[in-house]
């Protein structure tokens, strides 16, 4: 966190010209000032709080409150006083941007973007929006994938399954995955799953590095190993990554190898992403080539629309090339689902499938995640 301020601070009040003149004693915003320099925040935020009692309708000193509250890590008490301090100065814009900075710090990225734009509006060439804009992207994306922070994540899948052959059964599917940041700009995320189908269970090991390699590309290496496989791969290697093409246009592009006993599978996804500038939406279309005893191919389309106040809303469908046990079959399938920010620390999704594996079965499946950050 930058300890920058949004308002210049005023300068000190000037002396008497007299050699002889006694200086002024410095006020108590003066002596705050000081004491956040020195890196003294509980003793700047007594001398602020002291001086806003006294003084409830001064803006600056409201301000400079919020921001030093931010600055030792107390958001709540630093938006709410910013928030008081831009009700008794509306057309201040340096407290709109701090309020702003404050509400990214916090991770309350819907409201840092609502009032990204109240600026804006009133206030399109000021300087400090472009990076701003910049900071809520960033935010925005860093929200849909692992990074930054150590982060535990758990799924369970349920799936009711109708086989051509006649019959059903019950599938289910277990995972946990720990991702933990070993740089600032990877991070490694180890995960288990264990899927079980009727008899027969195959548990999966994986590690997965993701890397951020500038402000709109990233890129990912994962390897992952079946023991005693019976329908997933026995080992595998899968990398890829996204580069920004133009402020709504991205490239993606991903590549696996799959090793079954008997058999190799080798895929490659190129596509492209159409997104707002504020990440708000997107729409993902990837041409799916996969190689197996022949060319086979396919695509997938994914729509992401952020409803703010913590909802996420994601559909799509694709029809594709899938091997299980070695077998390449046509797979259709849809699915739709929900993500929700429960707070600044925890994520919950669900989500509906529905896949259609050509001359083999039909499966609907619900699954519920949590992901919880510290």
């Amino acid at each position: 966190m930058l300890r920058t301020d949004a308002l210049a601070i005023l300068p000190l009040s000037a002396g008497s010209s007299s050699a002889f003149a006694t200086e002024p004693a410095p006020s108590p915003v003066d002596r705050a000032i000081a004491a956040r320099d020195a890196g003294d925040d509980p003793g700047a935020i007594a001398l602020l709080e002291a001086e806003v009692r006294a003084r409830p309708g001064d803006a600056t000193a409201l301000r400079l409150l919020g921001t030093t509250y931010a600055f030792a890590g107390r958001f709540d008490a630093a938006i709410a006083t910013l928030r008081q301090a831009r009700a008794v100065a509306p057309a201040d814009r340096d407290i709109a941007l701090a309020l702003a900075r404050v509400y990214l710090w916090a991770g309350r990225v819907d409201d840092a973007s609502v009032t990204v734009a109240e600026i804006e509006a009133a206030d399109p060439a000021n300087v400090e929006l472009p990076s701003l804009r910049a900071s809520i992207v960033a935010a925005r994306r860093d929200r849909l994938t692992p990074g930054g922070r150590t982060t535990i994540s758990v799924s369970q899948t349920v799936a009711d399954v109708a086989f051509d052959r006649g019959g059903g059964a019950t599938w289910s599917e277990s995972s946990i995955a720990l991702a933990l940041p070993a740089s600032s700009r990877t991070t490694l995320t180890g995960s288990v799953e264990r899927e079980s189908r009727q008899d027969v269970v195959d548990t999966r090991i994986s590690l997965r590095a993701d890397v951020r390699l500038g402000p709109s590309s990233s890129g990912y290496l994962s390897v992952a190993a079946t023991p005693n496989e019976d329908f997933r791969e026995r080992w595998s290697v899968r990398a890829g990554g996204e580069t920004g093409l133009s402020p709504n246009v991205s490239g993606t592009l991903d590549l696996r190898y799959l090793d079954y006993a008997g058999t190799a599978v080798v895929g490659l996804e190129p596509g492209v992403r159409l997104h707002a500038s504020d990440e708000r939406w997107s729409l993902a279309i990837k041409s799916i080539q996969l190689w197996n005893d022949g060319h086979r191919s396919g695509w997938s389309a994914r729509s992401d629309v952020d409803a703010g106040r913590g909802f996420r809303f994601f559909v799509g469908g694709a029809t594709y090339p899938d091997t299980e046990a070695g077998i390449t079959r046509r797979t259709r399938s849809a699915f739709a689902g929900v993500i929700i920010d429960v707070g600044e620390n925890i994520t919950l999704r669900a989500t509906y499938e529905h896949d259609r594996r050509a001359q083999s079965y039909k499966r609907d499946a619900g699954i519920l995640s949590a992901s919880i950050r510290f």
